[in-house]
């Protein structure tokens, strides 16, 4: 069962058509809406992060000093040698707790959890690794780069499904498709589902934070470069991050009561000490604290999408958790398109509850 909705990558031709457009220096399309959902991973396009270093190496130096670089650990610890015998092999594993990869791509030991597990795989024709740092000529650089090159630069990572930072409903959605398991076969197994306290800001905050792209010297408190050019606080990323995190959450728990079979909703995993009652809590969360800090259209009709649905213990309705499921999808993407500027200071004592960093974040 998928554990998020996949989005189909633009072939080649495509891609090419998008590229073609980078070139054009008069063009003035508006920037694109960041909302795209995330795209299945492709082993063989994983360059791997030795291939990211070169230009990131206080990223790299941050990631190397997570729970992230070290996961693939636990796929050959004792416990991971367990439950990889009980599914009949390492695949659904690998898939959270290292980067599936083929002999090309570069690691310096073995692969955890990595640039591409979070950013999607770089490589191919189509991807986005040379069109990410396209400036507009050689050898130019990123502050000499037009506006409408931006702009245009962006659309072709979208294109190839790149998990932008700016992309926060994508990024989040990729970071709850692992910390909220849906692999039935491992849960059957033994595995958890995930722990119910998961939020993006302690993490984002913490060991995960590797905001250096202004400055390779100093981890900013958000994307600098977010701040830099849309002008994004970290105030009000952290606002956004706990909005979207918090529907992205009750979305996947929806999709994953949706997409099994009935007979499952009787196991542990799906009733109220998993999927239904994360999703519970987090929509009583949407609704008793985020709805009451804010006024928001996109929020409003989140809630109103999944209202009906009895969560908790008593979870039966799959249908209903389907087209409930693809309702708060939208209104997500809404939200997170239109957040930049939106008034959303109501939120900052729920902000503040979660702005307690998990792990010590790297500073060079």
């Amino acid at each position: 069962m998928p554990t998020f909705i996949k989005r189909t990558v633009f072939t080649l031709l495509s891609v090419v058509t998008v590229i073609t457009v980078l070139n054009v220096s008069n063009a003035t399309a508006a920037e694109p809406l960041p909302n795209l959902a995330p795209a299945s991973h492709d082993a063989a396009k994983v360059m791997g992060a030795e291939s990211c270093k070169k230009c990131h190496e206080s990223e790299y130096k941050a990631w190397s000093m997570t729970m992230h670089f070290k996961n693939h650990e636990r796929i050959v610890s004792a416990a991971g040698q367990q439950y990889a015998a009980k599914v009949g092999g390492i695949d659904s594993c690998a898939a959270c707790h290292s980067t599936p990869h083929t002999a090309t791509a570069k690691f310096a030991g073995t692969a955890g959890v990595s640039c591409e597990s979070c950013h999607t795989p770089a490589g191919g024709a189509d991807g986005w690794f040379e069109l990410h740092s396209n400036y507009g000529a050689k050898d130019m650089k990123r502050e000499a780069e037009s506006a409408a090159h931006r702009t245009q630069r962006l659309a072709a990572c979208d294109a190839t499904s790149m998990i932008r930072a700016g992309n926060t409903y994508a990024l989040a959605k990729n970071c709850h498709s692992c910390h909220i398991v849906a692999d039935e076969k491992l849960l059957q197994a033994g595995h958890k589902p995930g722990h119910g306290d998961f939020d993006l800001i302690p993490w984002m905050q913490g060991e995960i934070r590797h905001n250096f792209q202004v400055d390779q010297k100093t981890n900013a408190e958000s994307p600098s470069l977010l701040q830099a050019v849309n002008g994004t606080t970290a105030a009000q990323r952290k606002r956004i991050l706990l909005v979207v995190g918090k529907m992205v959450e009750l979305e996947v728990c929806l999709e994953n009561l949706a997409g099994i079979d009935a007979a499952g909703l009787k196991e542990g995993y799906a009733g109220r000490k998993g999927w239904a009652g994360r999703a519970e809590e987090a929509f009583e969360f949407l609704e008793d604290e985020i709805a009451k800090a804010i006024k928001n259209e996109h929020v409003a009709a989140g809630i109103s999408a999944v209202k009906d649905i009895q969560l908790g213990r008593k979870f039966e309705d799959q249908a209903g958790a389907k087209v409930a499921a693809a309702k708060l999808a939208v209104a997500t993407k809404a939200f997170a398109a239109s957040a930049g500027t939106a008034d959303l200071a109501g939120l900052d004592e729920l902000v503040n509850d979660l702005d307690k960093p998990k792990g010590k974040n790297y500073n060079p």
